[in-house]
């Protein structure tokens, strides 16, 4: 158990400045309660500097009486302090289980000395502060990794000491294959600076491998510096753990210049043929409408040679 002293700390340091000269002929005895700490004793001019390491043990915590006596002949100068002498060890922070499968109840606890404060913390709200606190929670793939803080105060002759403890809880799950972890559906253009994400979870780390349906060739998982229309295509991921594997489809398309090109040529082709097919519609349809006119006014001139003459 972790001892110390509050105003002034172990070890002592005092000073005794020349009220009695020489300071290098003084001598120098320190006490902690009657108890002589034997200092060791440095001189600079007229200034001397006594200092003691001293081990406390439980029987004397509590508050103690610190002396200094310095003397030179027949004459003596002498100082005294209050001191507090405490026991304060780290809290005791303990995980049910450091280790678990997902959906197992792990409980946490933090529990320090008698008459300090303590705060439990760790993504669950805490409750109010004391002596000892606690938590239970439900383990999820999210808390693989999630670190339980807790916090023990002890105040000692009016300062507040403060000692911290953490804990880490590792939850094992199986392999996840999500859009998160890899988008699933990719299209570039040939010839760009891309970089393909592709990244499955879980505790142990899942080993993935993506292989292209048709020639089983590897999805290029990675930086693509530049793309390549011999990356496209359809590929099955699969993530395998001792925890079990999943999988997922994802595609890869690649835009090329020569699609651009064909699709021009296409519209230009297909504008081509419509322009001249309305252009042939025109053209027939005001043909048609001249002979039509033609052979109304052949038959009228008909008619009126046919029409015999009104006599006089």
């Amino acid at each position: 158990m972790a001892l110390g002293t509050a105003r002034p700390a172990l070890p002592a340091l005092l000073a005794l400045i020349g009220a009695l000269l020489p300071a290098s002929e003084a001598q120098v005895r320190l006490e902690l309660s009657g108890r002589n700490l034997h200092p060791t004793v440095t001189h600079n001019n007229d200034s001397l500097l006594a200092t003691a390491h001293d081990k406390a043990n439980m029987e004397e915590e509590g508050t103690r009486q610190l002396s200094c006596v310095v003397t030179l002949g027949h004459q003596s100068r002498s100082w005294q302090e209050n001191v507090t002498i405490y026991s304060f060890p780290a809290p005791n922070l303990t995980l049910s289980e450091p280790e678990v499968s997902e959906q197992t109840v792990v409980t946490v606890e933090c529990e320090a000395q008698a008459g300090a404060l303590v705060m439990l913390s760790g993504g669950v709200p805490a409750r109010l502060p004391g002596p000892r606190a606690q938590l239970q929670l439900n383990a999820s793939a999210e808390d693989n990794g999630r670190i339980f803080f807790c916090s023990a105060l002890l105040e000692v002759a009016g300062q507040v000491l403060r000692k911290n403890q953490t804990r880490e809880l590792r939850v094992l799950y199986g392999p996840r294959l999500d859009k998160r972890d890899c988008l699933g559906n990719w299209t570039w253009q040939e010839g760009s600076q891309q970089t393909l994400t592709c990244q499955a979870r879980g505790n142990p780390v899942p080993e993935l491998k993506c292989r292209r349906k048709g020639d089983n060739a590897l999805l290029p998982i990675g930086d693509l510096r530049p793309v390549t229309r011999e990356v496209a295509g359809t590929y099955l991921c699969q993530a395998r753990s001792p925890r079990g594997e999943v999988t997922r489809e994802v595609v890869v398309n690649v835009i090329y210049h020569r699609n651009y090109i064909l699709t021009t040529i296409l519209v230009t082709v297909a504008f081509t043929i419509g322009a001249a097919g309305l252009a042939a519609y025109f053209y027939n349809r005001q043909r048609k409408i001249q002979k039509y006119k033609l052979q109304k006014a052949q038959e009228a001139a008909a008619m009126k040679l046919n029409t015999p003459a009104t006599p006089p």
